[in-house]
């Protein structure tokens, strides 16, 4: 009995983390839009860097020892990868909001939980009830619809999806804290973004980063740049409490949420266009969720009884 409240609050707060976790990124056009006169790779390399710093502070104030993390083959084998391919989705990411593909990168993070539901059934066995079988059909139909309507093949869509599956895969079977193992991530891949960030100051003779600073917009590029780096953290953190906690294929279906507000964003924000494409994968995916939500709560009651 006292397993089972357990493993209720344990859902419950890993559902509370995801849930947030994809709320912010749903609103990060917002703030990388900001930044769409910096170039992308700096943009990305200040991220990285930024997150970093945020990272190891975090650590060092609540006294934890992320390089612990790598006395092992296990930690490498998870947390290398893991450094790459975000590093890589961030990338991809950045570059799609400013140059005009937010509804693209939308696409590819409804797509994704579709890549999280398949690799935690094939990699984790994970089962799935009835209605969140329906919830599959329903959701894989819209992004089928949208994709054959889409007009050309969404790269940038399935290589956003399935890098971020991957990514949540591998955070999962490693199973380490979120603090220590985005400092960790962030470590392996800082010098590539510092050297990154140096070449293209010198390639390109120009660096937004305390690039004019006897202007306002300068400092405020500056600042953004910075801020990058815990706005960056924060939901990673978030993401990897939230799948330490609960199923891939409920993770998978919380990040609905995310999508919804970018797709939302690059109609009514940015002015990119909403066809009948649009609608019908929208209605696809929400009938979808109210499917999950549905049985989640049938299982929560269920757990309630049990109790």
């Amino acid at each position: 009995m006292a397993a089972g409240q357990a493993d209720m609050r344990e859902e419950r707060t890993g559902t509370l983390a995801g849930l947030a976790c994809y709320i912010l990124w749903g609103l990060f056009p917002l703030y990388w839009k900001m930044l769409v006169d910096v170039n992308s790779i700096e943009i990305i390399c200040h991220r990285i860097i930024w997150c970093f710093a945020t990272a190891i502070v975090v650590c060092a104030v609540l006294r934890l020892h992320p390089y612990r993390l790598l006395n092992n083959r296990r930690g490498w084998a998870h947390l290398l990868p893991a450094a790459l391919i975000i590093a890589t989705n961030w990338g991809m990411y950045i570059w799609g909001v400013n140059n005009g593909y937010v509804v693209e990168a939308a696409l590819g993070y409804y797509i994704n939980p579709l890549v999280s539901v398949l690799i935690g059934r094939v990699a984790f066995k994970e089962r799935l009830t009835p209605m969140q079988c329906i919830a599959v059909v329903l959701c894989t139909l819209g992004v089928t619809y949208f994709t054959v309507s889409y007009g050309r093949f969404p790269w940038l869509a399935f290589a956003l999806a399935i890098s971020f599956g991957v990514y949540g895969a591998i955070k999962k079977h490693g199973g380490y804290p979120s603090f220590e193992a985005l400092a960790v991530e962030n470590t392996i891949t800082l010098p590539i973004a510092i050297g990154l960030a140096i070449t293209v100051a010198h390639v390109t003779g120009t660096h937004a980063f305390f690039g004019d600073v006897s202007s306002v917009a300068g400092w405020k590029t500056t600042v953004l740049l910075i801020l990058g780096g815990p706005v960056t953290a924060i939901p990673l953190m978030l993401f990897s409490a939230a799948a330490n906690k609960i199923p891939l294929a409920s993770l998978g279906f919380i990040q609905y949420v995310s999508p919804s507000l970018q797709l939302i964003i690059g109609v009514f924000v940015f002015g990119e266009p909403f066809t009948l494409a649009h609608a019908v994968c929208f209605a696809c995916i929400w009938a979808g969720l109210s499917f999950v939500v549905a049985d989640a709560a049938l299982r929560y009651r269920a757990g309630l009884r049990a109790s």
